[in-house]
């Protein structure tokens, strides 16, 4: 996705969709808006549930946003396949905008309404002639995206320097290095490793299931209006606020030599295609997965290591993996993990009932939706299993990330519940006396 100024308005579009030059065209000489957010859209291209769009859209958080489409013939579409593709596509597209930007006012606007304008004409003309300049950024759209990541990668640069001039000036000054020795039996009292061993150069590390608790109440994370638009997210908090906690199965892990944690998979496999479509990390724990490190304050744990020792390294790790930052983008996430009683009994998950709403919505014999509707949520992992039903083509605009932050004082949760199920707000207000 690229955003592109054009006069005192901007563009969003990229060069794959099939109708970015019209869009360009149409900003540049029929849009009579100044300063406005306009977004190209063009949903033959589109088949990943609009993912860059909301991705883009959610940074911007504008008051308008005005939706740019055209239905004019396409080489593989004529014109009522075109109209229908655009229906769907906004069906689909307009509710998960409402959802991310619940502030902003939507406009459609139909670009081919002003194809035979005079005005349209000689933007194409200007377009055309700027589009051979070889000063002109015209001839180089689809170059940009390529560009971004040349010049974001130039930015991070200097920084990179810095912190590797830190690190040889802090080598060449004498440091106390821990020596004391450590064995599994040391750290049996965390109640976190099953198993380590040796593997070449790293160690190979057995987690058993851990709890994840949020590091500040969901009623102090989201805004009121998530809870009340996503009634999945209400009920893994109503879960929570009862005392039930998220949990992370068990896995093997690798610690390699400089003391990085790296994800290797999964002992129980149940849960790692919702964990691959909807973690930050792939599949793996909240903040580092496959490849994946969002080290936040463990990244001075991993430099001080060598100082103070593996008891201080694996304390600190557990704390790190048992807690979600919900102030940050991969923490948030945790609210579609699955919750566990205190008997570590599986008692809801949010994107297995997602999963499971999806299913009955569809056209499914009458016979399997009522088995859907009456098992529990470790037989519904045994039913999803069997059937070979995956995560991977869910289409819901309940992501994982389709939550509004919030940074208030009053819990939320609270609030929700005090005008939509009093009964649970009497319930968590005596148990917090």
């Amino acid at each position: 996705m690229i955003k592109l100024k054009i006069g005192d308005n901007f563009l969003i579009t990229t060069h794959e969709d099939y109708m970015m030059k019209d869009f360009i065209i149409y900003t540049m000489s029929c849009f009579k808006g100044h300063n406005k957010l306009l977004l190209g859209f063009d949903p033959t291209f589109r088949e990943d549930n609009y993912s860059d769009y909301l991705k883009t859209l959610r940074e911007e958080q504008p008051k308008e946003l005005f939706i740019l489409i055209d239905t004019s013939l396409r080489p593989t579409y004529n014109k009522e396949q075109i109209k229908i593709v655009h229906m769907i596509g906004l069906k689909t597209l307009i509710p998960q905008l409402k959802e991310i930007l619940p502030n902003t006012k939507i406009a459609i606007v139909k670009v081919h309404n002003k194809k035979d304008s005079r005005e349209y004409k000689i933007g194409k003309d200007v377009y055309e002639a700027l589009e051979i300049n070889d000063k002109s950024i015209l001839k180089y759209l689809d170059k940009l995206d390529e560009y971004k990541l040349f010049a974001n990668r130039y930015k991070a640069i200097p920084g990179e320097l810095k912190v590797i001039n830190e690190n040889i000036k802090q080598l060449s000054k004498e440091k106390k290095i821990s020596d004391r020795m450590v064995t599994l039996e040391d750290l049996k009292y965390l109640n976190l490793i099953d198993t380590a061993e040796l593997h070449n150069d790293s160690l190979i590390i057995t987690i058993k299931p851990v709890p994840i608790y949020p590091s500040e109440p969901l009623g102090l994370s989201f805004t009121k209006s998530s809870f009340e638009k996503n009634k999945y997210l209400a009920k893994a908090a109503e879960y929570i606020y009862k005392g039930c906690h998220f949990g992370m199965v068990g896995t093997r892990i690798a610690i390699r030599p400089n003391f990085t944690p790296e994800f290797i998979e999964t002992l129980d496999h149940k849960f790692d295609d919702m964990f691959a479509r909807n973690n930050w990390s792939n599949i793996g724990y909240l903040h580092f997965g496959k490849g994946h490190l969002c080290g936040g304050e463990f990244n001075d744990v991993i430099a001080h290591t060598a100082e103070h020792g593996l008891e201080y390294y694996f304390m600190c790790l557990k704390q790190y993996i048992t807690t979600a930052n919900m102030r940050d983008y991969a923490g948030k996430k945790v609210w579609w993990y699955p919750i566990y009683d205190n008997n570590n009994n599986l008692v809801y998950c949010a994107g297995l009932d997602i999963l499971r709403d999806n299913l009955l919505s569809q056209s499914l014999p009458a016979e399997y939706k009522e088995e859907i509707k009456s098992l529990d949520w470790e037989g519904f992992l045994k039913w999803k299993e069997k059937h070979g039903v995956s995560f991977n083509n869910l289409q819901t605009p309940y992501n994982s990330d389709s939550v509004s932050g919030y940074s208030g004082r009053e819990d939320t949760f609270l609030e929700y519940c005090k005008e939509h199920n009093l009964e649970l707000y009497e319930e968590l207000k005596k148990g917090a006396k």
